[in-house]
């Protein structure tokens, strides 16, 4: 274990600007993470509207550019700067083990891993829930960093918690004490207001209380755009009006509640009801997912509740629902 005093952050952050690209959450219109141009503008602690997962997953991106028969891949910056990206809690850091999961063990997708790869995870420990709408001690989520900061008045305790961690460290070794001081079980626990308390929810597909939250959804999509673990997409290429045989394939983030997500050539909509539609992101989060992976896809970041909309509370309604009795 070490720490690094408060006092030295500043000059450790300008430090890290110098040669990396740093990104930390950042309070302005909505907060979100940006990359730092001042370091005073940074706020450790914030629980960040929109999440970190458009560093990696871009929300559109050109994959390839095509003129006739010659296919090319945009100019990319990786072989620059490595990428700093601090703040992250435990539910984004948890996310963005979902999506490696996703990007680089199913199925590998090169931008997404040059992306990971040249970006250092340094997470901030939550003492406190940001909100009611936190859940995240519901989810069983693990240790998932490079660097892991947690608060102690005039400094912060600096767990390892990778071999890229311990080599930056090395880098900066300078700002870095070594201490006794040592962290337990509950000082990794975050006490959340809000629980999931049903953990198995494969039977309760076809409770009727589940049009109530539906008939109050929007389809407007907030909650998969504010979702930092969801990571469906869409293909299609944008073409010159003039030259139709020149163009780009571009990938774009999709939304599994919108009518558009499940149609196919003629027309069909395999989940044209709004509430089929919630419920497959409820399941794909909290069954699914896990039925597959062993691990929820839902962190309990609670950023799909807090963005809603008519603040539709779909942990509440699992937890009251009863079984039907058949």
């Amino acid at each position: 274990m070490l720490k690094i005093r408060k006092a030295n952050f500043n000059e450790f952050l300008t430090d890290i600007m110098r040669y990396n690209e740093l990104v930390a959450p950042i309070k302005r219109d909505e907060s979100r993470f940006e990359v730092v141009k001042d370091i005073t503008k940074i706020d450790l602690a914030l629980h960040t509207t929109y999440p970190i997962k458009k560093v990696f997953f871009k929300k559109k991106q050109v994959l390839l550019e095509f003129d006739k028969n010659k296919v090319t891949r945009p100019e990319t910056h990786f072989e620059k700067k490595q990428r700093v990206v601090m703040g992250l809690k435990r539910c984004d850091l948890n996310s963005i083990k979902r999506q490696d999961l996703m990007f680089t063990k199913e199925t590998k997708d090169p931008y997404y891993m040059e992306e990971r790869e040249r970006t250092i995870l340094i997470g901030y420990h939550c003492n406190e829930p940001w909100d009611e709408y936190c859940f995240c001690e519901s989810m069983e989520l693990s240790d998932f960093y490079d660097l892991m900061l947690y608060d102690r008045e005039d400094s912060y305790l600096v767990e390892i918690g990778s071999e890229k961690g311990k080599n930056f460290i090395d880098k900066y070794r300078k700002y870095f004490w070594d201490t006794e001081a040592f962290l337990t079980l509950m000082d990794k626990k975050i006490h959340t207001k809000l629980h999931l308390e049903k953990r198995d929810i494969k039977n309760l597909y076809n409770h009727p209380d589940w049009k109530k939250d539906a008939d109050r959804c929007l389809s407007c999509a907030a909650c998969v755009t504010l979702c930092p673990s969801c990571y469906c997409f869409n293909l299609y290429d944008e073409v010159e009006m003039g030259n139709l045989q020149k163009g780009k394939k571009i990938r774009n983030w999709a939304s599994c509640q919108l009518q558009s997500f499940t149609k196919v050539a003629g027309g069909h909509v395999f989940r044209k009801e709004r509430e089929d539609r919630f419920k497959h992101r409820v399941y794909h989060q909290v069954q699914w997912f896990r039925e597959r992976n062993g691990i929820n896809l839902c962190t309990g970041c609670g950023r799909c509740i807090r963005g809603c909309p008519t603040k539709i509370n779909w942990v509440e309604t699992i937890n009251n629902m009863k079984p039907k009795q058949e």
